[in-house]
């Protein structure tokens, strides 16, 4: 009996390369949108291996070769097809490694790896010159995207002429 119930054991576990079932091909996608703390990756399953993709998403890393046992991201639904999904919780500044993945019943394939560097914030700083002439406010850091407004107000006796960077002019 417990031949039989061992040889029936084999014969299920390659039943699926005997259907011609594989792992799904995926490709990874550029990560093309970015911030400081998120990004959106995504991937293109362009064959389910003959099985079903039950799940698709991304997986990342601050090191090489990330997989779905660290951060991770699933697409809204299986299947074959492009697909995106949203990474949340990066540190800014840093360089993440991205792979897509696919999930049939014959195992989980991954794409090839690529990676891109969260944004770091931009620091302005503002000053009058001469510094009794007047108040600068809206000076910090900002997000990448992120609108800046500066507004200068002189001081009695004098008069607002120019934004400067470097000694160079670059607004009036």
């Amino acid at each position: 009996m417990k031949k039989n119930l061992l040889l029936f054991a084999l014969l299920l576990l390659s039943a699926g390369a005997m259907l011609g079932q594989e792992v799904p091909t995926v490709t990874t996608n550029e990560v093309t949108e970015f911030t400081q703390t998120s990004a959106t990756g995504g991937g293109n399953v362009t064959d389910d291996g003959g099985a079903t993709v039950t799940e698709r998403g991304i997986c990342w890393s601050t090191s090489q070769n990330p997989t779905i046992s660290g951060s991770h991201a699933q697409a809204s639904q299986g299947g074959t097809g492009n697909f995106t999904a949203n990474m949340t919780g990066l540190t800014a500044n840093t360089t993440y490694y991205v792979c897509a993945y696919a999930i049939n019943s014959q195992g989980t394939a991954y794409g090839s790896e690529v990676n891109f560097t969260t944004t770091a914030p931009y620091t302005i700083t503002a000053t009058a010159n001469p510094s009794n002439g007047g108040t600068i406010s809206g000076a910090g850091s900002y997000n990448h995207g992120e609108q800046c407004t500066l507004t200068a107000s002189a001081n009695t006796g004098y008069t607002f002429t120019n934004w400067t960077e470097d000694g160079s002019e670059v607004s009036t």
